[in-house]
């Protein structure tokens, strides 16, 4: 199984991170192979609907995109890992994902998804506008949802050490690891 996970946090070293690493470790304990993508730091423009991916064989745009497409031309298994920002996803992994409206997502070889996510809030329905577009994402794109780890109260950077999310995060990385190709 090859897995990418998609970190779609601004913060070097943080809740949202540390949560990917947990996982990374249970999917490459069960014999995965795992490719991180950071987004932190990366050029990602968002899509401005020009079209010239739909007559060409690439976006318009040049920036960093081309380094996510080759991550995800090699990956059996996608997690999208994000901080909630204003209740749905950081506007790294949204100009990420906006940029797969192109062709090229028919081509990608993705099975399953699975979802990371931390919240400063305190009530796990601060993540239901991120689980609802995940959720038609997934549809839309026939991908299949294994499993998610959403994780509330963590805030400040290291919040998250000792929490028991770290231990879900394995197994769902193990849980990947060993889904059906």
């Amino acid at each position: 199984m090859r897995i990418t996970v998609l970190v779609g946090s601004p913060r070097k070293g943080g809740n949202t991170e540390t949560l990917c690493d947990a996982l990374i470790a249970g999917a490459e304990a069960a014999g995965a192979q795992v490719t991180k993508v950071t987004l932190r730091g990366k050029k990602i423009s968002p899509c401005v609907n020009c079209d010239y991916c739909q007559t060409h064989d690439r976006c318009a745009i040049t920036d960093d995109m081309p380094e996510v497409y080759e991550a995800l031309l090699r990956t059996d298994a996608l997690v999208f890992a994000t901080p909630i920002y204003f209740y749905t996803m950081s506007a790294q992994l949204k100009a990420a994902i906006d940029r797969l409206h192109n062709p090229i997502r028919g081509k990608l070889p993705i099975k399953y998804t699975a979802l990371l996510s931390v919240c400063a809030d305190d009530t796990q329905k601060a993540f239901d506008p991120l689980k609802a577009t995940f959720t038609a994402i997934e549809n839309y794109l026939n991908w299949k949802h294994v499993g998610e780890v959403t994780v509330t109260d963590v805030d400040n950077k290291g919040d998250i050490a000792g929490n028991e999310a770290l231990a879900k995060a394995r197994a769902l990385g193990e849980k990947l690891a060993k889904a059906p190709l």
